[in-house]
C-alpha cells in the first residue's frame, strides 16, 4: 500500500530521486518491483491508494510512458529500464545503480488505484483512463450487510501469476488463430466510436 500525497507532482516521488549528497532513495514502489522481478511465479500487487489526490499525469507518466514499451522477452512480458543512467549521481555511496538500475515493469506485476470524486482531488486524463481498468462504486447499500450470513466465509485463493498474466500483449498476438473474433470486435468497437461521435 502506498499512499499518495498531494504534493507529488512528478515520478521521483514514486521512483526515486538522488538527495544533495548524490545519494539515490529509492521510491516507494522500487522494492516491490525489485522483489516481484526476482520471484516472477507469483504475483505482486501494488495499492496506490487515493491516488488522485495529487495529478496522476505528473508523478505516473512516465510509469505509463514504459508500460507502453511491453515487449515479449522469451516468455515473459518485460518494458524499458524504468531508471536510466542519469537518474543515478556518480557519487551515490549506496551502490543504488548496481541494486536499481536495470529494473523493468515486470509481468507479475499489478497496480491497483484508490480514488475519491470530490472536491479535494483531481480528474483523469484520458491518457490514464485509456490504460486503466475501472470499477466504480456509486451505490452502495449499507443495510445490506446486516442481512448477509457471515457464517459461510469464503476461503482465500492462493494462485501464481500465470492465474492473472495476459496472453496478449496487442490485438495482431491472437492472429490468425482468432481472425474471426477480432473481425467481429472490431467492427462493433468501429460502429460504437461512430456513434460516440455523433451523440
Amino acid at each position: 500500500m502506498i499512499s499518495v500525497k498531494p504534493d507529488w507532482n512528478d515520478s521521483a516521488d514514486l521512483l526515486g530521486y538522488s538527495n544533495i549528497r548524490g545519494d539515490f532513495q529509492p521510491g516507494p514502489i522500487l522494492e516491490t518491483i525489485k522483489k516481484a522481478a526476482e520471484d516472477p511465479a507469483n504475483p505482486y500487487l501494488v495499492c496506490l491508494d487515493e491516488m488522485n489526490l495529487a495529478r496522476v499525469e505528473y508523478y505516473f507518466s512516465d510509469f505509463l510512458s514504459k508500460m507502453e514499451t511491453r515487449h515479449y522477452d522469451g516468455d515473459q512480458i518485460k518494458t524499458d529500464r524504468l531508471l536510466n543512467e542519469n537518474d543515478f549521481d556518480q557519487n551515490d555511496s549506496n551502490d543504488s545503480k548496481a541494486r536499481y538500475s536495470n529494473l523493468h515493469i515486470p509481468d507479475n506485476l499489478y497496480l491497483i488505484g484508490t480514488v475519491n470524486m470530490d472536491e479535494t482531488t483531481h480528474p483523469f486524463s484520458k491518457k490514464v483512463l485509456d490504460r486503466a481498468n475501472t470499477i466504480e462504486f456509486n451505490q452502495i447499500d449499507l443495510t445490506a450487510f446486516l442481512e448477509e450470513d457471515y457464517s459461510d466465509q469464503a476461503q482465500s485463493l492462493k494462485v501464481t501469476n500465470q492465474f492473472l498474466k495476459t496472453k496478449y500483449l496487442n490485438l495482431k498476438d491472437l492472429l490468425p488463430a482468432k481472425e474471426v473474433e477480432v473481425r467481429r470486435t472490431t467492427e462493433e468497437l468501429e460502429l460504437l466510436s461512430g456513434k460516440s461521435g455523433k451523440l
